[in-house]
């Protein structure tokens, strides 16, 4: 563990500094076995060890409280948890929409109010302070330790399987679909009137044709992954097919999701047609039944102009 050796205004307590006398320790755990992800939050039962008599002092007062910090910069995520007073264990709930790539953790003592004497006798390093005193601003640091880092696998936060695909307007391209699966996400580029199409009908009447879209657009690159995924697996990671995409968010996100369904890839001798099929929700047979439904009711309502007409 990196020791921490950042300047502070007043003694602070933390591994590698010798402001207090030896046997004084700060820190906080937590057992990466025990976090849980719902349908909401990810839950890390957190929990800390503070010996020093003058900081326990000032936390039973009321004078300074333990926290979390918990930051997620790619994210712009950061939030702090108090510990209840009393207590040296509590669960806390991160968002697991608002995280991405990895959780930074760190636990501190801070005072919650200004201190005017601040000072733990007995447990501060003579050799440097003395009979000193100091003085102490809300929010000031008086116990510390290195920071942790929970990293985020996207394939546990459960996202529906459509949030791996970002799609664009990319005119300069021979072919009305192009998909890329070099990045984390799969690109679709759509020339540009099927890119418009596509939002029109995703967005017509709040809505409605979404699934319609979705089947048109997403299914068939969706199958392609899935090909890609199985022939990775069913030849040893060495074809051609799959090599370089096994660290892809996309990739990693199939293979969770045909787990979760209690299929294993490495021994699926179905279709990749049926899977993307079926991890998409069925999507087509949704995806006409909606489209029907939309047409029969903007024909029985003579409006069906709204959506270019029928032939």
């Amino acid at each position: 563990m990196k020791e921490i050796k950042d300047e502070f205004p007043n003694p602070v307590l933390a591994l590698g500094r010798d402001d207090y006398i030896e046997g004084c320790s700060f820190c906080t755990a937590f057992d990466e076995n025990e976090i849980i992800v719902d349908s909401e939050n990810i839950v890390i039962p957190m929990k800390y060890s503070l010996v020093c008599n003058g900081l326990q002092t000032l936390i039973d007062s009321g004078d300074a409280v333990v926290v979390i910090s918990v930051k997620s910069s790619a994210a712009s995520y950061s939030k702090l948890f108090k510990f209840p007073v009393g207590s040296t264990e509590m669960p806390i709930f991160v968002p697991k929409f608002s995280v991405v790539t990895k959780m930074d953790i760190i636990g501190s003592v801070i005072a919650t109010h200004n201190i005017d004497n601040f000072r733990c006798d007995g447990e501060f390093n003579d050799m440097y302070f003395g009979g000193v005193s100091f003085e102490i601003r809300k929010g000031d640091i008086l116990a510390t330790e290195d920071r942790r880092s929970i990293y985020v696998d996207d394939t546990e936060l459960e996202k529906p399987i459509s949030s791996i695909f970002d799609i664009s307007r990319h005119d300069n391209q021979e072919s009305d679909v192009v998909p890329n699966f070099e990045d984390e996400k799969i690109q679709i580029f759509l020339k540009n009137e099927l890119y418009d199409l596509y939002y029109k009908f995703k967005d017509f009447n709040n809505g409605v044709l979404r699934r319609y879209a979705a089947g048109v657009i997403v299914y068939p690159v969706l199958v392609e992954a899935v090909g890609y995924v199985i022939s990775h697996y069913q030849n040893g990671g060495e074809s051609d097919d799959g090599t370089g995409y096994s660290g892809k968010r996309w990739f990693r996100a199939i293979d969770h999701k045909a787990d979760a369904k209690g299929i294993d890839l490495r021994s699926y001798e179905g279709y990749p047609t049926t899977l993307a099929n079926d991890m998409l929700g069925d999507i087509a047979l949704d995806a006409l039944k909606s489209f029907k439904d939309t047409l029969d009711s903007e024909m029985n309502s003579g409006e069906t102009q709204m959506i270019g007409g029928v032939d």
